[in-house]
């Protein structure tokens, strides 16, 4: 063995190789051929074969049970064979197993031009390259998913509550269960007369409020006219939640027909269907409309000739009279009902009550809410300091008006807004538009509806990320496994090809570097 001058041996020296460059450099000196790959070919086939009759051995099964069979392993089975196989020995110390003749030809095509050197150190690049890195991408994919479906769980069930929150808020606001919300959202209209009766209560409840706010306005505007002042208040305090027809003309109707909107829950369980509150046709009785009879001349007071289709006024005796009787000078308004042998008949519109009906209910909550606001500005004023101007200006007041204190007006001003709020709650403007809309109840009741919708699907997708989210957490507990036995085969071979590159060159250390020490 050659030394250097200071005694220095260069075969001592260790021989490094990068893993990627294996193949390269075992072809560059000459260790393999290039054509090792067809050769290779021929191996693999022979192993397919051989491995279809094998000893009922416990080691040799674990060989070759889902791994990939190379010249190492081929070496342990057939040291395995030796012992299962040791009663085919003939008298020349040769095996007559076809088992063993199958796998030594395998050794023997594995070791001609060492062609297993190039195809274990091809399997430990692609294994370092691409199978373990594959694999891992693999294990963090199902990591990544598990880490989704869990935020989504989160938001899913999140969602849900608040949905289920929302329809039961609803639900409460509206005081129906929600198992059939159709059908008590049609139920809440048989609530209407006892509200109806509640506010009419609390207005009369409001005497002393009007009285003060009357004789307040007549006091600062003398030229105001009492008979102006909180109409719609007095006329509910006086005749209760009276018809529209007897709010305009003043007149008590002998019979009303009003008008059915939507019909109740229990006429519609006796008769089978709903009632709309319409028909198909229009009756117009039973006399025959004669545009004939109507196309006459008409002379009017003055000598005024209308034209063909006019409408008479009056009878034939005025008419040519030429001028049309008034009466005593006072104007009677019967147009809003039809008057019978037995009555006044009233319907339509003017048959509701006034606290139905949208347009005087709005009167009466413009007046609530002129009376709250006129008594907030009183108790703000009270709260400052009075000067000698305000002293002064009530002194010839009355003693309704000197006598209030802030307490007093702060309990009227409460009274006006506990009738106000029932008037004007959210709840209440559910159930008047229900009253009046059947397109409301089911646009409200599809609002309620869509809610646990979302929730079910909300649900639903809850589940199906739980479900992906386990089928992920198998999948990685499979795989780990793999990775790590994928990891201790590529470190075997490793430690292998060093070992064989060693005695090739008379035992000097032979280390394979690279990305394969840190896998």
């Amino acid at each position: 063995m050659e030394t250097t001058s200071e005694g220095f041996d260069p075969e001592s020296l260790p021989i490094d190789i990068h893993y990627n460059k294996l193949l390269d450099w075992l072809i560059d000196r000459k260790h393999c051929t290039t054509g090792w790959q067809s050769k290779a070919y021929a191996v693999r086939e022979k192993i397919s074969a051989a491995v279809q009759d094998m000893p009922p051995v416990e080691e040799m099964t674990l060989l070759l049970r889902g791994s990939y069979i190379n010249y190492f392993h081929c070496l342990r089975i057939v040291d395995l064979l030796k012992v299962s196989e040791a009663d085919t020995k003939n008298f020349f110390g040769q095996y007559s197993s076809k088992r063993m003749k199958d796998w030594k030809e395998v050794l023997r095509l594995y070791e001609k031009d060492s062609m297993f050197l190039a195809e274990s150190a091809s399997m430990l690049a692609r294994n370092v390259n691409y199978e373990i890195p594959a694999t891992k991408r693999q294990i963090g994919r199902c990591q990544q998913i598990q880490r989704e479906c869990s935020r989504k769980e989160s938001e899913c069930a999140a969602n849900a509550v608040q949905l289920r929150k929302k329809f039961s808020a609803l639900c409460k606001e509206l005081k129906i269960e929600g198992n059939d919300v159709k059908r008590e959202l049609k139920k809440l209209v048989d609530e209407l007369p006892s509200v109806y009766e509640s506010v009419c209560c609390g207005i009369k409840e409001l005497e002393q409020c009007v009285k003060y706010y009357e004789e307040f306005v007549l006091f600062i505007a003398p030229s105001a006219s009492e008979s102006e002042i909180l109409l719609m208040i007095k006329f509910i305090q006086s005749h209760g939640n009276a018809t529209v027809y007897q709010w305009k003309t003043g007149k008590i109707p002998d019979k009303v027909l009003a008008p059915v909107i939507q019909a109740t829950m229990e006429e519609e369980e006796q008769s089978g269907n709903i009632s709309w509150g319409d028909s198909e046709a229009i009756d117009f009785g039973d006399a025959d409309i004669n545009c004939a009879d109507i196309a006459k001349e008409i002379e009017v007071a003055g000598g005024v000739d209308l034209d063909v289709g006019g409408i008479d006024f009056g009878d034939d005796e005025q008419e040519a009279q030429g001028e049309i009787d008034w009466g005593n000078g006072e104007i009677q308004v019967e147009s809003a009902g039809s008057r019978e042998d037995d009555g006044i008949l009233v319907t339509g519109d003017d048959a509701e009550s006034v606290i139905a009906y949208t347009q005087t209910r709005g009167h009466l909550v413009d007046e609530l809410l002129e009376l709250e606001t006129f008594f907030s500005q009183r108790l703000k004023e009270l709260d400052e300091e009075p000067s000698i101007v305000s002293t002064n200006l009530f002194q010839s007041a009355s003693e309704l008006l000197q006598l209030q204190t802030a307490d007093s007006i702060s309990g009227m001003r409460s009274k006006v807004a506990a009738v106000l709020q029932t008037l004007t709650s959210s709840r209440m403007q559910h159930l008047f538009m229900i009253k009046n809309s059947q397109t409301y109840i089911d646009r409200l009741a599809d609002s309620l509806t869509h809610k646990l919708t979302l929730a079910n699907k909300m649900e639903t997708a809850l589940q199906a990320a739980k479900d992906r989210a386990a089928a992920a957490a198998r999948e990685q507990a499979d795989l780990e496994p793999k990775l790590e036995a994928m990891r201790q085969k590529t470190k075997e071979l490793q430690k292998q090809l060093e070992q064989s590159l060693s005695k090739r060159y008379n035992n000097r250390i032979v280390n394979i570097m690279g990305e394969i020490n840190s896998i």
